[in-house]
C-alpha cells in the first residue's frame, strides 16, 4: 500500500501525541526551553529567549553537590556562553562552554563541543514524549 506523504505526516503527529509514542517520529521544538537531563546526572531548567540561551543546572541530589547557571547565545545549531557554579551546591568552578545542538526530528540533544573549567556533562537530552520532564498543562 502506497501513502502520500499528507497522509504519513498526519500519522507522525498522531502518533506524537499518544503516551510513550516512538521518539524517532516526533518533532523536535523549535527553540532550548525546558526540562532537560544529562549525562552528569543532572537536571537542567533551559530558557531560551531569542538567540540567549540561560539554565540552572542541579546534581541528582537537588543540587547540594553542585549548582551551575549558565548564560550563551545561540548562533544557528551552535550555543556559546559561560558557566559559573553557584553557592547551592559544594563545587566552586566556572568557564566557557560551547554546545552543538543535533535533532530536527525525534529526540532533540546537544552535546559539549569545548568547554573550560572542568564542567562535568557533556550530553543532554530532551524527549518530545516524556510526559514526566514535560507536563501537558
Amino acid at each position: 500500500m502506497t501513502y502520500s506523504l499528507p497522509r504519513l505526516v498526519t500519522l507522525t503527529f498522531a502518533l506524537c501525541a499518544l503516551p510513550g509514542a516512538a521518539s524517532a517520529l516526533c518533532a523536535a521544538p523549535p527553540d532550548l526551553n525546558g526540562v532537560w537531563r544529562a549525562n552528569d546526572g543532572g537536571t537542567y531548567y533551559v530558557r531560551q529567549a531569542g538567540t540567549q540561551v540561560w539554565w540552572v543546572g542541579l546534581s541528582s541530589d537537588n543540587g547540594k553537590t553542585w549548582t551551575n547557571v549558565f548564560h550563551g547565545t545561540r548562533s544557528g545549531n551552535v550555543v556559546k556562553g559561560t558557566w559559573a557554579d553557584v553557592p547551592r551546591g559544594n563545587v566552586r568552578s566556572g568557564g566557557t562552554l560551547t554546545l552543538n545542538i543535533a535533532g530536527t526530528t525525534g529526540v532533540l540533544g546537544f552535546t559539549r563541543a569545548g568547554s573550560s573549567g572542568g564542567f562535568g556533562g557533556s550530553k543532554w537530552f530532551m524527549p518530545c514524549d516524556d510526559t514526566v520532564l514535560n507536563p501537558v498543562d
